[in-house]
């Protein structure tokens, strides 16, 4: 029905497609659609495009019902439609009909674009220029502190040298001035971030996971707390900086580690689960293929106001937290043209590292 050049734009797209005859009998699905459905297209196809639509949506039934696609049909949209696939699988969706004419064959097109998916790419670009205006603004800030800092220890230690062996207690106080400038300064160099990512080389991220959850298990900590591992062993190498992303998944875990222990959960668990995913959008960028590297755990849930500033520097639900590390995490999954994404409820929290898999310049 489709030739090979037409069904590679469609298999292309992150927005669902479906095409029908003119009996609403669907004869072509796109893999966004598989995905969407949770059907394969070989059980779709044959199967009656309205049999996705969830019963409630009596109204859009019976206008498809009433509907003549024969005659002069120049097509329609309905937002938010309640589509029901599967049993136990609903999601909403705007839904586009298109009268479609390709050479021998005349019939119907339906694009599906997920309300939950759009919702998610408009937070992404909001949450990105948050992001980045934080960002950029606290990094002004500690260049400003730096220098100052600078001067502040220089003088202590003159005063130290000049006066600390003929006023009593001024070591001290000048110990204490010293001590406290070296602290900022590396709360300075914190925020600053890496000046110089390190080299890139492939890696298997399973090898990464398993150094990190061996470290964790020597932990006094993590004793009680049970690690559920979920690996698809079919994963490619990525090329990636090691020694930065294993910091991240560290950083991750721990993070999941003091939640769990702090909150006391009983029968704490972690699951660590690795995925491939397709047509992955990171940023306004559309990957064909991504890996995900899904860190969960069955603690508190994270309150929605953190939620959704969790990755801005200085926010942190520690009490003696900086609020550096997942901002940091973040830096560093952005120079793999990665992202970090967080959901959580009242069951679990998860954080899913996304790592694109794509063509990388050794050293980049």
């Amino acid at each position: 029905m489709l030739d090979r050049k037409k069904a590679n734009v469609l298999e292309n797209l992150a927005t669902a497609v479906l095409i029908t005859d003119k009996d609403f009998k669907i004869v072509y699905a796109n893999t966004a659609a598989e995905q969407l459905c949770g059907i394969s297209r070989t059980r779709l196809m044959g199967h009656r495009a309205e049999d996705l639509i969830d019963p409630s949506e009596e109204s859009l039934l019976q206008t498809i019902k009433e509907t003549n696609f024969e005659e002069d049909f120049q097509g329609f949209s309905a937002p938010g439609v309640m589509l029901s696939p599967i049993p136990g699988k609903s999601t909403k969706a705007d839904v586009v009909i298109f009268h479609y004419n390709v050479e021998e064959f005349d019939g119907l097109l339906i694009e599906i674009h997920t309300v939950s998916h759009q919702e998610k790419l408009i937070n992404q670009i909001q949450q990105n220029y948050q992001y980045t205006a934080a960002r950029d603004l606290i990094r002004s800030l500690a260049h400003e502190i730096k220098n100052p800092l600078g001067g502040i220890r220089g003088a202590a230690q003159l005063i130290d040298m000049t006066f600390g062996s003929n006023v009593a207690g001024i070591k001290d106080y000048t110990k204490v001035i010293i001590e406290q400038t070296d602290r900022l300064k590396l709360l300075v160099n914190n925020l600053l971030g890496p000046q110089k990512p390190n080299p890139l080389c492939m890696v298997n991220v399973h090898y990464l996971i398993e150094k990190i959850l061996t470290l964790i298990n020597m932990q006094p900590e993590s004793k009680r707390i049970k690690i559920i591992r979920d690996y698809d062993p079919s994963l490619p190498e990525l090329n990636l900086d090691k020694d930065s992303v294993e910091q991240v998944i560290l950083n991750i875990v721990n993070n999941a580690i003091q939640a769990l222990n702090d909150d006391e959960t009983p029968d704490p668990v972690i699951e660590v689960k690795t995925r491939a995913s397709l047509t992955t959008i990171v940023r306004k960028t559309k990957n064909p293929t991504a890996i995900i590297i899904s860190i969960s755990n069955n603690g508190p849930e994270i309150p929605d106001h953190i939620l959704r500033t969790i990755f801005f520097p200085m926010v942190t639900t520690k009490v003696n937290g900086n609020g550096l590390g997942l901002s940091l995490a973040l830096n560093i999954i952005e120079r793999h043209q990665g992202t970090i994404e967080c959901l959580s409820d009242a069951t679990k929290t998860t954080f899913k590292i996304i790592l694109p898999i794509k063509k990388q310049i050794h050293g980049e």
